[in-house]
């Protein structure tokens, strides 16, 4: 059966906006008295992708995730506005691509980021016309793997495909039985991926090539 929808994972494969993020979240952090670890691009760049609850306890490890998780609504606030404001590093032709994608697919996004991060980075990106539906973590509190099933049945897909950059994507994938392809140019490492692309221009070619 032929792909009908596509749907994308965002840090490390539309955007690495772990700048946008360190700037953010050290801001915010510097104005509570709670105690934190501050963000460098080492810690940043190796929560990419995770939970925000997995963000919150690397963060401020010695803070009750009860209270983190409050403090965590207005870093997470913080980096929306920032990203709203002074932007993200986008990976190259995304826009172009998706507009490409979009005349013969649905397009979708899924993340574990926190709420409003996929919308703020849409609106930045200019991919609001082109991304029928997108949900996160933040939105509902569930993993990926519970959230790419919950899209799946939701918008009622027939054969998607989902495009990501980590073996979590790729586990995530095999749970939700659904097909993967690998970004090489993300934060990740997937060896056994069967589908890859190493830019998102190859992607339109990578997907036609699938067998239906």
């Amino acid at each position: 059966m032929k792909t009908d929808a596509i749907i994308f994972d965002i840090d490390g494969t539309l955007t690495d906006s772990t700048d946008a993020v360190i700037r953010a979240w050290n801001r915010k952090l510097g104005e509570q008295d709670l105690p934190y670890v501050p963000l460098n691009r080492e810690l940043a760049s190796s929560l990419m992708g995770k939970t925000m609850d997995d963000w919150a306890l690397a963060v401020m490890p010695e803070v009750p995730l009860t209270v983190s998780r409050e403090v965590l609504g207005h870093l997470e606030a913080e980096e929306n506005h920032e990203i709203r404001t002074n932007g993200t590093n986008l990976y190259p032709d995304v826009r172009e691509t998706f507009e490409l994608l979009s005349r013969d697919y649905d397009l979708y996004i899924l993340s574990n980021c926190g709420q409003g991060y996929i919308e703020a980075v849409m609106a930045y990106g200019g991919l609001d016309p082109y991304v029928k539906g997108h949900l996160c973590f933040g939105d509902n509190g569930l993993d990926k793997q519970d959230n790419l099933r919950k899209m799946v049945t939701d918008y009622h897909m027939q054969n998607p495909v989902y495009v990501g950059d980590t073996q979590k994507d790729a586990d995530c994938c095999a749970i939700a039985d659904v097909p993967f392809i690998f970004v090489s140019y993300g934060f990740g490492s997937v060896p056994d991926a069967l589908y890859r692309a190493d830019s998102m221009k190859e992607l339109p070619d990578v997907i036609r090539a699938m067998p239906e």
